[in-house]
């Protein structure tokens, strides 16, 4: 009883029939489905090949900026170190300006002309000095808001998207 309910189940599952032209049109829709996501794969690696382009371009820009940058702040260090010098230079002036002034003040009347000469050197050595530290300050801006350009976001036109 059970082999023979078994056969009639077999016998009532019937494969559906397809002739060749409905398989020769299956065949046919899926080479063009095969075709579209071939192009539309191409699309997409060419665009991530550009995007790889573009990325690596960047990197370059970057670690040429990067090595800038560095050689700015070496810049920069350096001339911290030269203000920090000059500045201690004109508090050693100052110092030793301090005593020979009273010692002119005390001697107003028996002042030698060799003394003006010296004091007038060693005043214009001094503005040359000042003149000097303000025109480093002035480098040293420059450098600074030369790093900051470099420091600010970039362009939304140079955005790759």
């Amino acid at each position: 009883m059970i082999i023979r309910s078994y056969c009639i189940l077999f016998s009532a599952i019937i494969t559906p029939v397809m002739t060749y032209g409905q398989l020769d049109g299956l065949v046919n829709k899926w080479n063009l489905e095969l075709e579209d996501q071939e192009k539309y794969f191409l699309h997409q690696a060419t665009l991530v090949n550009a995007w790889d382009y573009t990325l690596m371009e960047n990197g370059e820009k970057i670690t040429a900026l990067h090595g800038e940058v560095e050689k700015v702040k070496l810049h920069q260090k350096r001339l911290e170190q030269e203000l920090d010098f000059i500045l201690s230079q004109q508090r050693e002036l100052e110092d030793l300006f301090i005593p020979l002034e009273e010692s002119l003040k005390d001697h107003s009347g028996s002042v030698y002309p060799q003394y003006i000469d010296e004091h007038e050197k060693t005043y214009k050595f001094a503005e040359n000095v000042d003149a000097q530290m303000k025109q480093m300050t002035q480098d040293l801006k420059d450098i600074i808001e030369y790093l900051n350009i470099f420091e600010s976001p970039a362009d939304s036109t140079d955005l790759v998207c």
